[in-house]
């Protein structure tokens, strides 16, 4: 339940909140929450922790510093004509209700050559009603699926880079990112 980053920091910035708005009233449940505050602040060694980190920091402050991010650019999997449907939520006319599609869904000319949004190695090859899809594992949990294709160029397990022609399609390709915590969004990749 709690396994997404973005549900627990949500869940810790809600207690956080309640906890200081508890101890700036003058509620009974500010006896409650003190106590606990002062516990955790001894027994788990917050504040020596804080008091630690924050003399590293002024120690290491013309330590060279790292970047969050590196150049690393994602490309368009292919040349496309627009987009059928997008990755998020619509309303689907048939059920009469709100639906979620995890992936984009674009037109192509018929015959386009697929390559990978990103270096990676071929995870997987399989076959729907669609027609094939080529997994590929980018490292570090990250995914982009490619499904539609109407022929497979790239074998299982080897690796591929930005050029690599992984396959063709017909007039319709699924795309999709994933991660450990589940689809991403891949809208901004598929703008014009």
């Amino acid at each position: 339940m709690l396994g997404s980053f973005r549900i627990r920091m949500l869940v810790v910035i809600v207690i956080a909140a309640l906890a200081g708005l508890s101890m700036q009233s003058e509620h009974s449940s500010k006896k409650i929450v003190e106590p606990v505050i002062r516990y955790v602040m001894k027994d788990y060694g917050v504040q020596e922790n804080i008091v630690q980190y924050w003399s590293e920091l002024k120690i290491n402050k013309n330590a060279e510093t790292v970047p969050v991010s590196n150049t690393t650019t994602l490309q368009q999997p292919c040349e496309f004509a627009d987009i059928e449907r997008e990755y998020g939520w619509h309303w689907n006319e048939e059920s009469q209700q709100q639906e979620f599609f995890p992936a984009v869904l674009i037109n192509v000319e018929d015959n386009s050559e697929v390559k990978p949004i990103y270096e990676g190695r071929v995870a997987d090859i399989s076959s729907d009603e669609r027609g094939k899809t080529v997994l590929i594992d980018h490292g570090g949990s990250l995914y982009s699926s490619y499904g539609g294709l109407r022929e497979v160029l790239a074998e299982k397990g080897h690796e591929v880079d930005k050029d690599t022609i992984i396959g063709r399609t017909s007039q319709e390709l699924y795309f999709q990112m994933t991660s450990k915590d589940g689809p991403l969004n891949p809208n901004k990749l598929f703008e014009q």
